[in-house]
């Protein structure tokens, strides 16, 4: 049995933030610009090859556009698939990753980390 805390029950978008509503309850707001700083694909990080040889990321800054999240689909039963304002849509965020940095103030508590009062 999966879960509840890990198991996403749907995801949206609402205004600049992918809203991620979980099977616990739980509701988790990822800011755009953060999450797309985040990105893990071979485009914005780089990835290695087979033999040792490097593809280097894309270093260029990003358009306003490009930290807007304007979809998200879901990737098997693991993962989402953001769209941004750019068209930029290779990245995967993996459901448990997500869940354990859910930036809500309970949370960044429950992890030891800093809360700024709203």
């Amino acid at each position: 049995m999966e879960d509840p805390r890990f198991s996403l029950k749907d995801a949206f978008v609402v205004g600049e933030e992918l809203v991620c509503l979980w099977e616990d309850g739980h509701e988790s707001y990822f800011p755009g610009a953060a999450l797309r700083k985040a990105c893990t694909c071979a485009s914005c990080k780089g990835e290695k090859h087979l033999f040792g040889k490097a593809t280097l990321p894309t270093l260029r800054r990003l358009p306003p556009e490009a930290l807007v999240p304007v979809a998200v689909r879901r990737v098997g039963r693991y993962g989402l698939q953001v769209v941004w304002g750019d068209g930029h849509d290779f990245g995967i965020y993996h459901l448990k990753e997500l869940r354990q940095s859910c930036p809500c103030s309970a949370c960044r508590a429950a992890r030891g980390e800093e809360t700024v009062a709203p």
